[in-house]
């Protein structure tokens, strides 16, 4: 399977690497510009988000794309060769279609089963089609993938208990004050982390939560009978400096909480910072300061793997969804050098019949519209059974392996040209 991954992954990646990887918005377009303008990229998606930074590409040559994706990284994020070798990661064939419905059923998050990941790649697919990098081939396996990872949380039931980076963000905060009732928050952001969070600490007895974005502020019904309190962008440092805890999660490609900006501010409290954005909000050189703590994304994973016996327990349910998805999604793949013949079978057939009837009905002018109607349903139902258990067994050939040696030979026998060089072009065009 000529499908290769290739990127960053929290796994492998620390986050002073992770956070210079970030696929922007505004960058999308430039982005699957470049990407494909190269021979080997017959389609690729996007796939960034605070855990990774990956392509998912169907190409035409799987080494030559290997080197053309890792020179993208290079090029596209500045990064050296030294900074890059040992961090990424290129899966290729079956191991790649395996990772990437690993990661649609959660299995490749920092929080097992998490729910933020399928929405994700959803959005990556629709952002990509919406650019038309997508062909035939990766929208096939983002809509196997998409179903799988809606079948296996309905099956397993481990979206009841929902969890995110931003509910993980709130229990170790929950865990490093132990009583939040007399305890003020300051969420900065207004992005899908920071809402997940401000309604995580809605669900705690923290005693005040201010929420600061660059964007004006105007809050939801939910949000006022949760009291949140709107300061201004320009008032973080004072409000910070008065608050238990800072939670940020901004979008912003820059550090919007800086180290001495704050000190100017700041009494020497005891104070909890909690960054999960990517890249980082918060200076680092504030986890330097004796009396601040400073979390980040790589140091959530510890309280990730806490209180997950429920969603271990159904792994191998899970596995067993994903190996019957694999086997669905092979079959498939081993059955496009066949789809073309098929296609071409059905539509010859037609057009041969279409014409003998035409011929057949001109010399009988006699016969009545409904007899014409009658011998056309006969004829088209002799020849779709004529051609059942060919088509039937050109499709077992595809499936065993053997679609192009199959469909070769009938090319032979029906003395038409072979088609596999029209098959990638005609993939890459197709959107369904």
């Amino acid at each position: 399977m000529n499908l290769i991954i290739f990127g960053l992954h929290y796994q492998k990646t620390p986050l002073t690497i992770r956070e210079r990887a970030v696929f922007r918005s505004s960058e999308m377009e430039h982005a699957y510009a470049r990407l494909l303008q190269s021979q080997y990229i017959e389609g690729g998606v996007i796939l960034s988000t605070c855990n990774r930074s990956q392509l998912i590409c169907h190409v035409s040559d799987l080494s030559a794309a290997a080197t053309t994706l890792f020179q993208f990284y290079l090029d596209f994020f500045h990064f050296s060769k030294d900074e890059l070798s040992p961090c990424c990661q290129t899966l290729t064939g079956r191991e790649a279609v395996s990772h990437f419905f690993e990661t649609c059923c959660g299995l490749n998050s920092l929080v097992l089963g998490e729910d933020q990941i399928l929405g994700q790649v959803k959005e990556a697919w629709f952002n990509a089609r919406d650019f038309q990098a997508t062909n035939k081939v990766l929208n096939r396996l983002f809509q196997e993938g998409i179903t799988l990872g809606k079948k296996v949380r309905a099956e397993t039931k481990i979206s009841e208990t929902p969890l995110s980076v931003a509910s993980i963000a709130v229990r170790m905060g929950q865990q490093f004050f132990t009583d939040l009732s007399d305890k003020r928050v300051l969420v900065i952001g207004r992005g899908e982390m920071a809402r997940l969070a401000l309604n995580h600490l809605g669900d705690t007895a923290v005693s005040e939560i201010y929420v600061s974005s660059r964007q004006s502020l105007i809050l939801s019904d939910l949000e006022k009978r949760r009291r949140l309190i709107p300061v201004s962008y320009e008032d973080r440092y004072r409000i910070a400096a008065g608050v238990d805890w800072v939670i940020s999660a901004t979008a912003a490609p820059h550090i919007v909480f800086e180290k001495n900006a704050f000190l100017r501010e700041y009494r020497g409290h005891a104070l909890l910072l909690t960054d999960i954005a990517l890249p980082r909000d918060i200076d680092p050189a504030l986890s330097k300061e004796p009396t601040i703590q400073l979390y980040d994304l790589d140091m959530l994973e510890t309280v990730a793997q806490e209180g997950m016996e429920h969603r271990y327990s159904q792994l191998s349910l899970i596995r067993q969804r994903l190996n019957e998805a694999m086997k669905q999604f092979e079959e498939w793949w081993h059955c496009l050098p066949v789809f073309p013949r098929i296609q071409a079978i059905q539509e010859y057939s037609h057009a041969l019949t279409t014409g003998e009837l035409k011929q057949l009905f001109q010399q009988m002018p006699h016969l009545t519209p409904g007899d014409q109607e009658q011998i056309t349903a006969f004829v088209f139902s002799l020849t779709k059974k004529m051609w059942r258990t060919p088509i039937h067994q050109l499709k077992q050939e595809g499936l065993e392996g053997r679609g192009e040696a199959a469909g070769a030979l009938l090319d032979r026998l029906l003395n038409k040209p072979e088609p596999h060089e029209e098959i990638l072009p005609a993939l890459k065009g197709e959107s369904q």
